[in-house]
C-alpha cells in the first residue's frame, strides 16, 4: 500500500484538508511551486515553494503534514 501524506490547514480551528500527497520514494523537489491552495474556510492561501518530498515526510506527524 503507498504511503499518504494529508497536506492540511494549519488553523486549528479549520484543519480542512487540501490535498493527498502519495510518496513516491524519489527526494526530489516537488513541482508545487505553480499550485496556490485557497482555504475557503479561514481564507487563507498559500503557495508551496521549495519543498521537498523529504520534508513532507519529516515534518508530517501521523501521515498529516499542516501548512
Amino acid at each position: 500500500m503507498d504511503k499518504k501524506i494529508e497536506i492540511r490547514c494549519r488553523n486549528s480551528h479549520c484543519n480542512r484538508l487540501f490535498m493527498n500527497y502519495f510518496v513516491t520514494g524519489n527526494n526530489v523537489d516537488l513541482n508545487l511551486g505553480g499550485f496556490e491552495l485557497k482555504c475557503d474556510k479561514c481564507k487563507r492561501v498559500l503557495r508551496l515553494k521549495k519543498y521537498t518530498e523529504q520534508m513532507l515526510i519529516d515534518q508530517s506527524e501521523k501521515g498529516v503534514f499542516k501548512v
